[in-house]
């Protein structure tokens, strides 16, 4: 079973913030954290961001920056990025976190875009996008910890054909 879900974007402000709050809300049980590759450690999160998820009644004004490390990769059992580019980076520098490493759009191929600096509509946009790759992985995570053992006996499960 999947039981630590780690959200990785740029600066760990907009949207690795929204995404693991949104997960955290619809997944109970999991730990799910959130990380930058360039974060300013420490740093709240965005105010619009802010903003666009207390609209739904998430809060994640306590939230603050983390930095991507190989220690928190580890840790996690899935790594969802905002960006193809973002999975590509971390596969490259930590090559042994492949298979553990998804775009949270993989689906149909989306990035999220940045909305930092932007209007409140474009975080409104991301968090729409966000929702759309949350509800994938929710589902996707609800189905797994419903399987039983495979045919030969083995705990692993399937996520995209790579065995967990």
């Amino acid at each position: 079973m999947i039981s630590d879900v780690l959200t990785v974007c740029h600066g760990n402000l907009c949207r690795s913030p929204m995404a693991a709050a949104l997960l955290r809300h619809r997944l109970a049980g999991v730990r799910v954290r959130s990380a930058g590759l360039a974060a300013e450690v420490g740093q709240p999160a965005e105010a619009k961001a802010i903003a666009a998820l207390s609209e739904i009644d998430i809060d994640i004004r306590a939230h603050r920056a983390t930095q991507f490390t190989r220690e928190l990769g580890n840790e996690a059992q899935l790594i969802l990025t905002m960006t193809e580019a973002q999975k590509r980076s971390i596969e490259s520098l930590y090559p042994l976190m492949r298979g553990r490493v998804f775009s949270i759009r993989s689906f149909d191929d989306a990035d999220i875009d940045d909305p930092m600096g932007l209007s409140i509509a474009a975080f409104r946009t991301c968090r729409t996008a966000l929702l759309g790759g949350v509800d994938y992985w929710v589902l996707k995570l609800t189905k797994l910890t419903g399987q039983s053992r495979d045919s030969a006996g083995s705990n692993a499960v399937s996520i995209d054909g790579d065995k967990w």
